[in-house]
């Protein structure tokens, strides 16, 4: 009776994606296995033991210095404090960038100061962020939609044109230019435009509910509730498309599945 043992010093590799390779899982003939007698194979472990060197453990030797601080990352602490804390990730935010620049730090300070309704502190560091990286266009969509909740609308709408003629396949700068199309009154442009949002992205449920708004101020009832109906499969808590199907359903006569909408509304609306 025999049992398989690699050659001495020779390391089995493994395979590429992190799983072993045939020679790990002990295939014959591969990657230098060999059969070897069990006599044999028992002299030779004890022959390795015995050569094996003793390894001290770290810092018990005396006299040894202490091993030292591991410094913490400050932004990788913010990233990871957004959720549960977020006063202190934007107070870790904004010491890092006092210590050198980083866009990204900046544009998650700004969305977290976006999340409070401080859209003029988000401001702030979108500019800030465009001056350092003025073609990222994270950056310039999050500053095209910080401009719309100042209703600053001709600012955003002129950054949003710029973006969707540069990137005419941005799904998001198409949903945002329609969103603020719909917030000037332009329905019909609006409507166009995030019928283009929806071409690019079918996913994205932001532009599913302005269509649908857009639809309903256009009088086109059926095809504005079909699209808050999928805007709610998308996006299940956002009260203020329950709200609209329920008008809706109010103007189709359908006073009971709009008293549903309606409740619907208030239940997963913000407290």
């Amino acid at each position: 009776m025999s049992r398989r043992r690699s050659h001495a010093g020779r390391p089995v590799e493994p395979a590429p994606g992190g799983t072993s390779s045939p020679a790990a899982q002990g295939d014959l003939g591969i990657g230098g296995y060999d059969e070897v007698p069990e006599d044999q194979e028992a002299q030779g472990s004890d022959r390795d033991r015995a050569e094996e060197p003793e390894v001290m453990e770290e810092g018990s030797g005396e006299g040894s210095p202490p091993a030292a601080p591991v410094a913490k990352d400050p932004l990788a602490e913010a990233r990871a404090l957004e959720a549960a804390d977020p006063d202190r990730a934007m107070e870790l935010y904004r010491a890092a960038l006092l210590e050198r620049p980083d866009t990204d730090a900046r544009l998650a300070l700004a969305r977290l100061y976006t999340e409070r309704g401080d859209h003029t502190a988000a401001l702030e560091q979108l500019e800030a962020a465009r001056e350092e990286n003025p073609e990222y266009v994270p950056v310039q969509l999050a500053y095209a939609a910080a401009l719309a909740a100042l209703n600053r609308f001709e600012l955003a709408e002129r950054e949003l044109r710029r973006l969707t003629r540069v990137h005419p396949e941005l799904a998001e700068a198409w949903s945002t230019l329609g969103s603020v199309s719909f917030r000037r009154g332009l329905y019909a442009q609006a409507e166009h435009e995030l019928k283009r949002a929806i071409e690019l992205d079918p996913e994205g449920a932001v532009a599913y509910h302005y269509r649908g708004e857009c639809l309903n101020q256009l009088g086109r009832v059926d095809e504005a509730l079909q699209m808050l109906e999928r805007a709610a499969v998308l996006q299940p808590d956002h009260a203020r498309t329950y709200y609209v199907m329920g008008i809706l359903l109010d103007r189709k006569h359908r006073p009971q599945e709009a008293a549903a909408m309606y409740r619907k509304a208030r239940e997963v609306a913000p407290a």
